[in-house]
């Protein structure tokens, strides 16, 4: 039936969604996730092999660590950031302790393994139950081992328990960065609702592509594939630091929950931090999720973890990356056999353009014999992989390019001969004023590069200019005079004017073109998104949904300006329209 509120003043969502807000809660007693089912191929005596689905264990916790912390609107900042990273490595410290001591137990069990000799059935039951059990943690495969020995008496050698290493931290930590990102989303949509409730925090989503894809400074975090993100994920669910484990389809992220005892977040509401030693001890409980079956790739961007790095080396041009992330023995060697092979080429490239550097004298001299009145300049190529992966330095660089201009600008002058204190000129008045920023600090390489080709461009329109008027150059020196502004002075920086107009009508020339397919591809947009944006408005309105799970759904299936509309929705609607139980 429908509401009967009469009052006309709406509501406040926070307070319209108080209870039913963040779904129906039922309790949970084991987290277990499903594994494919294995044909039984062994004979009738092993009845006790039984090909039904059956739930891979991955971790068993205490029910008190299992519950996930409570806050009303959490964020991940520095200071929270730190304290779990540094209760993660006391607790995985803990871990691997005790996983040696056991690895020492499996080892003396697995050596008097090796003296038993097995039977025809019991060697087809081991391969049976090998077959069945492989994919398993170590932990679970260990406990599966004692059950088999105590039921049938077959003993069978045992996996070794995993030592955490420095590169599952990296991998955990660049997992936290990215919770942090989910957080602060999530958190906003309740501060703009006004939601004031404690609640379980909301679950981490793990898509190791984009994890892989994370950049710091441009460069990967952590240079490796989505799989090798993906084992160390599983190492840390055995472990403990990840639980409640939820697959969420192949195109998706699994969804966990961290472990409390590591986990510390700040409440902005009560603004102060959330950690295991200050939450209530209750009943551990877990929202019913509902299918969904619509599942769309996860729009990947390159996530910057900003940091503050001085890379404003006057000497050289780019930095060069820290390779101190490589973490085995086998990654270690071809890395260094692809950075030995691509430092070759540079270093090669590097070497050819040095030699095109000369004297300031001889380079005039040659000016004004016309040696460069038909010179063919550097592939801009060449020149920006020496911008950012060349031994040159920017100083020499600088220089490079300063020769590249006049030589570019001796085309001017086929018909004349400028005498050598004239070019002489022109190369100190370049030298003074060219690629220095206001500071009197060098441009960075790649930014030369650019003005390199504006330069070019604008030699290019001057020649034709001069030789469709018939006017002749003025001197070198006297043409690059910075204070011959207008058009009847007949100076180089007038070329600027053009060079401007030029870049305006490229970019009015590319919108025209693009402007019909842009049109329809947001017409259809707006139409597609916007029928599911409704729907999914609708089933929230009608108690079909948590909050949770619709903000998930606009998060992965529609564009990100419906994130915003979806906040706005709902604080505009009215508490008459929403149907109640």
């Amino acid at each position: 039936m429908r509401s009967s509120n009469q009052n006309s003043n709406p509501m406040k969502v926070g307070e319209l969604f108080h209870i039913n807000v963040f779904g129906k809660i039922t309790p949970v007693t084991q987290n277990n996730v499903p594994v494919n089912v294995m044909q039984r191929d062994v004979i009738e005596t092993f009845k006790d092999v039984k090909p039904t689905l059956e739930k891979k264990k991955i971790y068993v916790a205490s029910a008190f660590n299992e519950r996930p912390l409570k806050a009303i609107w959490p964020i991940i900042e520095s200071e929270s950031f730190a304290a779990t990273m540094d209760k993660f490595r006391v607790f995985v410290d803990a871990i691997n302790a005790k996983r040696k001591i056991e690895n020492e137990s499996i080892d003396k069990y697995n050596e008097s393994c090796k003296a038993i000799q097995l039977n025809e059935i019991q060697d087809t039951f081991k391969r049976v139950f090998v077959k069945k059990f492989k994919s398993y943690s170590a932990s679970f495969y260990n406990e599966e081992v004692d059950k088999l020995f105590a039921e049938k008496g077959i003993q069978l050698p045992k996996k070794k328990l995993h030592i955490i290493k420095y590169a599952t931290e990296l991998v955990f930590q660049n997992i936290l960065h990215e919770y942090a990102q989910q957080l602060k989303q999530h958190t906003k949509i309740i501060q703009d609702l006004g939601i004031t409730q404690e609640r379980p925090l909301k679950m981490l989503e793990i898509n190791s592509v984009k994890i892989a894809q994370l950049e710091r400074n441009g460069v990967k975090s952590i240079p490796v594939t989505n799989e090798t993100i993906k084992n160390h994920r599983k190492h840390l669910i055995d472990a403990g630091v990840f639980f409640d484990y939820t697959f969420c389809g192949h195109k998706r992220g699994v969804k966990v929950h961290i472990n409390p005892e590591i986990l510390v977040v700040l409440d902005l509401k009560t603004e102060k931090l959330t950690t295991l030693e200050n939450q209530c001890v209750t009943t551990r409980t877990a929202k019913s999720f509902c299918n969904t079956k619509e599942v769309t790739v996860t729009k990947v961007n390159n996530n910057n973890i900003k940091e503050n790095v001085d890379n404003n080396s006057l000497e050289k041009g780019t930095a060069s990356p820290d390779t101190s992330f490589v973490f085995y023995n086998n990654t270690t060697s071809q890395l260094e056999n692809i950075q030995t092979r691509a430092a070759a080429k540079t270093v090669k490239v590097s070497e050819n353009l040095e030699k095109l550097i000369e004297t300031k004298i001889e380079f005039c001299n040659k000016l004004t014999k016309g040696d460069y009145n038909n010179w063919v300049p550097i592939d801009i190529r060449t020149m920006y992989l020496e911008s950012k992966e060349g031994t040159i330095t920017r100083e020499e660089f600088r220089e490079l390019e300063i020769q590249e201009i006049l030589k570019s600008l001796a085309k001017l002058y086929k018909n004349s001969k400028p005498y050598f204190g004239s070019w002489l000129k022109a190369y100190d008045l370049l030298l003074s004023k060219e690629f220095l920023n206001p500071n009197g600090h060098l441009y960075h390489k790649d930014l030369m590069v650019d003005k390199l080709q504006e330069y070019r461009w604008r030699i290019n329109h001057a020649n034709k200019w001069f030789a469709k008027t018939g006017v002749r150059p003025l001197f070198p020196h006297e043409y690059l005079d910075p204070t011959r502004t207008t058009a009847k002075e007949i100076g180089f920086v007038y070329t600027k004017k053009a060079f401007l107009k030029h870049k305006k009508d490229i970019q009015e020339r590319i919108s025209s073109e693009n402007v019909i397919i842009l049109n329809a591809k947001k017409r259809k947009e707006r139409i597609n998104y916007a029928k599911k944006f409704d729907l999914v408005i609708s089933r929230f309105m009608n108690n079909r949904l948590s909050l949770n799970d619709t903000f998930d759904y606009i998060k992965n299936n529609l564009p990100e300006q419906y994130r915003l509309k979806f906040t706005e929705k709902l604080l505009n609607y009215s508490p008459k329209k929403i149907k109640t139980i």
